[in-house]
């Protein structure tokens, strides 16, 4: 996954979150149907996707405001409203500390659940403080908002960042007829040089020599062929004789 959030494959990190304990998730010990779905990972999200993304290397930090905050708000259809920091938009902002450390685990979260997946995971980058919609709900590892709080936001169906490039790519797939004007000339027959023309005639084109069993092609079968007519046909031979002698000529003892 890591590879393919900076290649635009994935556009957005999401956190999945719906805290269990293990008392519950063991709902499916038996049958793993019966699990109940999703784990705790809002609190954790940003710093393992840093951690992964920016300090291993693979994105930058434009990349990661992108998948973190400013695509899920266009697929959403709230941009520019939401995931930039613009007049008039709501006034949702991470103060972030990019060297700061923390170590998850899930004696220190506040999320639910008693476990956490990231346990002892030393990441890099921490939020120092987190405003939303003007108001400080978290700042130095304390949270200071209220239940109730939230806002219902209306969306507007069939968002242009995800939609507009299937518009596109249905355009692009449209098959289109090519105008011709027919051929009304004499039509020449290519045949195999050397053969005689039989039925129906066959293509001038290269061949190779067939497959064995198993479709693997036969290496020790030449395709060479000295069969037919050569190029050297009319030189006239040359008279020859073979010498019974060793290389240097023939030697005898000297006595």
């Amino acid at each position: 996954m890591s590879f393919c959030l900076p290649s635009d494959t994935l556009n957005i990190v999401a956190s999945d979150h719906r805290p269990f304990t293990t008392k519950q998730k063991a709902m499916g010990k038996e049958d793993f149907t019966k699990i109940p779905h999703g784990v705790s990972g809002v609190q954790d999200r940003m710093s393992v996707v840093w951690e992964r993304g920016v300090v291993g290397g693979k994105m930058d930090e434009n990349r990661f405001v992108a998948i973190t905050s400013s695509n899920a708000a266009k697929i959403l259809n709230l941009y520019p409203r939401k995931g930039r920091i613009i007049p008039g938009a709501d006034a949702d902002v991470v103060v972030w500390d990019p060297e700061a450390t923390k170590t998850i685990s899930a004696s220190t979260q506040v999320q639910g659940g008693d476990f956490n997946l990231y346990e002892n995971m030393r990441c890099h980058g921490v939020p120092l403080v987190t405003i939303s919609r003007g108001r400080v709900v978290y700042e130095n590892g304390v949270f200071m908002c209220a239940e109730g709080t939230g806002k219902f936001c209306p969306l507007r169906s069939f968002p242009d960042t995800v939609y507009k490039k299937l518009v596109q790519r249905e355009k692009t797939l449209k098959v289109k007829g090519v105008d011709r004007t027919p051929y009304l000339g004499d039509v020449a027959v290519v045949v195999h040089p050397g053969k005689k023309e039989m039925g129906t005639p066959l293509a001038d084109t290269p061949t190779r020599p067939v497959t064995r069993h198993g479709g693997m092609r036969d290496l020790h079968e030449s395709s060479f062929s000295l069969s037919g007519s050569q190029i050297d046909d009319h030189v006239p031979k040359r008279a020859s004789a073979r010498i019974l002698a060793p290389p240097g000529g023939r030697s005898s003892g000297i006595w």
